[in-house]
């Protein structure tokens, strides 16, 4: 008896391991830039409050994921809506490459700002980007072919329409991806991206490089003031979210200056107009917007009240 029940418990131990979905380092190294802004680039986090991944087993990495998806026996504002859109193939990936990295700290050496900076005349590198097509903007030509866009966003991407966005100052990663996504218009699976009559028509006609010297050029650019108001209740729910609505706080990803984090292509959002920022909250909580990588920006917004964007919008714009 007790020989049958090994067998059985030994199979079913080989079939689960056989059904495991295999992990790939390299596309796991892909999807990680989204983990980069609380985990670090290396899976190790500078933040004392969010875990090193690095060199933890992968079957860890998948299971905590599975539970942050599915709140089942692991709720988290910040990690369910992250791990809302991920695939068993998207989970099993990244457990694998952080599983490969080293758990120990890089010895300290000098390394380049991760800052998008250049001298004026120079070329941009977009630091941190899964794409290496993106390191190449000119910030000369850039301001060159800048002159389409100054009549929405002002000569230095400082709009002086609140309809408009400021771009001044905005990550150059960012930059270049909204301006790939306004030309697509409709992703591959023929839902829409990011569509808009204006931009999709100035978009048109732009290519890689085109959009890679415009992002080189607004990035080095300085944001003037936001015309928003500060509050205590837009203060709270900026650094704490809502945990019983299972809304993140936006400091998780835009950060507590509201800078973003370029690394992970997270936008800035501080200094913003306050009209361009509830017109995008209220797209991606009804749809009308969705570039946002695994569908978090949409997740969030969907349970977000008029009263809330109107008051989260005031409080990011006064940053």
């Amino acid at each position: 008896m007790k020989r049958i029940m090994f067998t059985l418990l030994f199979g079913m131990g080989v079939i689960n391991s056989a059904a495991a979905v295999e992990g790939n380092v390299e596309a796991g190294k892909a999807k990680s830039g989204v983990c980069a802004a609380c985990h670090g680039a290396d899976g190790i986090s500078a933040i004392p409050n969010y875990p090193n991944l690095a060199g933890q087993n992968a079957p860890y990495i998948v299971k905590q994921l599975e539970a942050f998806k599915t709140s089942s026996t692991r709720s988290d504002a910040v990690m369910g809506p992250m791990a809302a859109g991920l695939s068993e193939q998207d989970m099993a990936d990244l457990g694998a490459y952080f599983s490969s990295l080293s758990s120990a700290p890089a010895a300290a050496e000098p390394v380049a700002s991760t800052t998008e900076t250049a001298a004026p005349t120079g070329a941009v590198e977009i630091a941190h980007s899964n794409r290496p097509s993106l390191a190449g903007g000119n910030v000369e030509a850039g301001k060159t072919k800048s002159a389409m866009c100054a009549a929405c966003h002002g000569a230095d991407g400082n709009s002086l329409v609140a309809m408009y966005p400021k771009i001044a100052g905005q990550s150059a990663v960012y930059i270049a991806k909204q301006l790939a996504d306004f030309k697509e218009g409709v992703d591959s699976a023929g839902k829409a991206g990011r569509v808009d009559p204006v931009m999709g028509g100035m978009a048109a006609s732009l290519s890689e490089q085109d959009r890679l010297d415009l992002a080189a050029y607004y990035a080095i650019q300085t944001p003037t003031n936001g015309n928003g108001k500060a509050s205590d209740a837009g203060h709270k729910f900026y650094f704490g979210g809502d945990e019983a609505r299972g809304i993140t706080a936006c400091a998780a990803c835009h950060g507590a200056n509201g800078q973003g984090m370029s690394q992970a292509g997270f936008p800035a959002v501080a200094n913003q107009n306050v009209e361009y920022l509830k017109t995008q909250l209220e797209k991606f909580r009804s749809g009308g917007r969705a570039n946002d990588a695994n569908a978090m920006m949409q997740n969030i917004a969907t349970k977000l009240s008029d009263k809330d964007i109107e008051m989260i919008s005031q409080f990011m714009s006064s940053l």
